[in-house]
């Protein structure tokens, strides 16, 4: 026993000795506890035992470094959650208080970063007892893919109710145009699209002239002076490019000293990339510290906001000296007279357009590309492609010019399948107001046949129809889902033909939205359509492509299935427009 506790205080001298000389060296060895051993149960006899962890300063250091780190991470996003999550809450209290249908959604379209991000989360969609219902839902463009079934499932008020509609877009000094929705396309400065109130009324002002009778003459001229192209996109773009800018197809495809891209280029990189367009258009981040996207970006922005500068100054140093005036030289002219009018009568408000907001109409006219999707559908639809071929071949004269004045008011089936087609297919997909003030809005009864009441909507509450539910229901009659241009004209006993929209409720339909905000470019995409499927139809006959080993039945079922599979972007696109390959055969 007495060697035992001899050897007990040894150990316990040695490992006092060997502290205090760490100690005298700055050890980091630190004297964490003490704990009483007895050597035996039945001693009275103790020592102490040093129990000692090592604590390197650097380690201890780097920890605090690392524990400091994950806070400034963590809390920022346990702080936005919170947030997120209390907003959440107080919006699903405010909505159960309208007694609505609710869809609840952690993120939307109103989250700019959602709109980048939101293909990595597409699992979701796939997640069990419909926890990922809420997915389809967070793009702006959902009523496009959605059709009519969550209307079939909730009911009129998401919303296709015709009365609530027209309520919403006809009062428009009540239901306006919400930031930031408003901007969405004034990356090159304000427009149509981004003005309430008087603003949009100057703009209208200085706008509406260019769409005047004799451009709509220059559209059909210079559609039936050119030669039928393959790409229809390039059309639009010719069209546009001498109508709108007044100038010649080159300019689409050649690179003007002091450019880095044709104006094809530019624009067409733009309208690739709209999205990113809208949320980095302006960015001002050094081009090294981008991505090569947002480089690219930068580039093509500028490239057409140049491109935009040259042309309003030629239309400026021109006065009036072509024989044909562009859109954009009528929209020129117009705000110069403006700004002579106000010079000879000041007024403490501009009545005419700045610069950068001529631009910004600019844009937004380019914006307005031409509805090609009409094409498949009359290669889909034969029976539908010869009723339109019958009154092009009676219209048009076999030789000679074709005169707009006399032949587009005849042309009523054309114009039909372009009204068809945006019933169908139509490139709007929601327009989202916001009352100023409390307002009350007529609903549907909760019970079939029962009676329509209203509830209290309140101020920044946004509400928007759901357009392409409103275009394929049932009001339209049990055929609502089939493509069926012959809806839109009425036949006379005198067997004369007239575009009519069925049940005569303007409500029903919004192409082109709803007056007093009609889209401005109306008439303009009109005249267009009916030049180019007239040209088409009196020259060629629209087939599928078929595929080795297809019938032509199979080839025109395939085709259907591709045109019932859209997304949005801006419009309505197909998902597989490769798919949607058709033939032009020489009649």
């Amino acid at each position: 026993m007495q060697g035992n506790i001899l050897e007990a205080a040894s150990s316990k001298h040695h490992a006092q000795s060997h502290q205090a000389a760490q100690a005298s060296r700055g050890s980091p060895y630190k004297k964490k506890r003490l704990t009483k051993v007895p050597l035996y149960p039945f001693e009275r006899h103790e020592v102490t035992v040093a129990c000692c962890n090592y604590h390197p300063a650097g380690h201890r250091s780097r920890n605090i470094f690392s524990m400091k780190l994950i806070y400034a991470v963590l809390l920022p996003f346990v702080l936005l959650v919170s947030y997120r999550s209390y907003r959440l809450i107080v919006n699903y209290a405010a909505a159960r208080r309208l007694g609505v249908p609710i869809i609840l959604l952690p993120v939307s379209f109103e989250d700019a970063w959602w709109t980048l991000l939101k293909p990595l989360f597409a699992w979701v969609q796939h997640l069990p007892w419909g926890l990922g219902l809420w997915y389809d839902y967070s793009d702006i463009g959902w009523p496009t893919e959605d059709g009519y079934k969550t209307v079939s499932r909730l009911g009129d008020l998401v919303t296709t109710y015709p009365p609530a509609i027209e309520r919403i877009y006809k009062d428009t000094k009540t239901f306006i145009r919400p930031d930031p929705f408003t901007q969405i396309f004034a990356f090159y400065g304000q427009n149509l699209t981004s003005q309430n109130g008087q603003g949009w009324q100057r703009h209208r002002k200085i706008t509406a002239p260019a769409f005047n009778e004799q451009n709509m003459r220059y559209v059909w001229d210079e559609l039936h002076n050119e030669h039928l192209r393959s790409d229809f996109e390039l059309l639009a773009m010719h069209v546009l490019t001498a109508v709108g800018f007044g100038q010649d197809s080159a300019s689409l495809t050649s690179t003007p000293p002091g450019h880095r891209l044709t104006l094809m280029q530019a624009l067409s990189f733009i309208l690739r990339h709209i999205f990113t367009t809208i949320i980095f258009g302006n960015i001002k981040i050094p081009d090294a510290l981008l991505p090569s996207v947002l480089r690219q970006l930068k580039v093509a922005v500028a490239e057409f906001r140049l491109y935009m500068q040259e042309a309003v100054l030629q239309q400026m140093n021109q006065k009036g000296s072509k024989d044909r005036t562009s859109l954009l030289g009528a929209m020129v002219s117009a705000n110069e007279a403006e700004k002579q009018v106000q010079s000879e009568v000041p007024s403490s408000r501009a009545s005419y357009l700045t610069d950068d907001e001529l631009y910004g109409n600019i844009f937004l006219f380019k914006v307005a590309g031409f509805e090609t999707t009409a094409v498949p559908y009359l290669a889909a639809y034969p029976e539908i492609q010869d009723w339109v071929r019958e009154e092009v071949d009676a219209v048009l004269p076999a030789k000679g010019t074709v005169d707009y004045a006399q032949t587009y008011p005849k042309l009523v089936r054309c114009l039909a399948v372009l009204y068809e087609t945006l019933r169908t297919a139509g490139h709007v997909a929601q327009l989202v107001r916001a009352p100023s003030t409390t307002t009350m809005l007529p609903v549907p009864s909760d019970q079939p046949g029962g009676h329509a009441k209203t509830i209290a909507i309140e101020p920044n509450l946004l509400v928007s129809a759901h357009f392409h539910a409103l275009h394929l229901s049932p009001r339209w009659g049990p055929d609502s889902l089939e493509f069926k241009p012959q809806r839109f004209v009425a036949v006379a006993e005198d067997g004369s033909e007239t575009l009519t929209v069925p049940q005569g409720d303007s409500a029903m339909y919004a192409a082109w939205s709803f007056s007093p905000i009609i889209c401005p470019g109306k008439k303009f995409s009109q005249v267009e359509f009916v030049a180019v499927v007239a040209y088409i139809l009196s020259r060629y006959r629209i087939e599928p492509h078929q595929e080795a080993g297809e019938t032509t039945e199979g080839a025109r079922a395939r085709l259907m299935g591709v045109l019932d599979d859209k997304y949005f972007n801006i419009s309505t696109h197909l998902k597989r427009p490769e798919a949607a390959k058709v033939r032009f055969v020489k009649r």
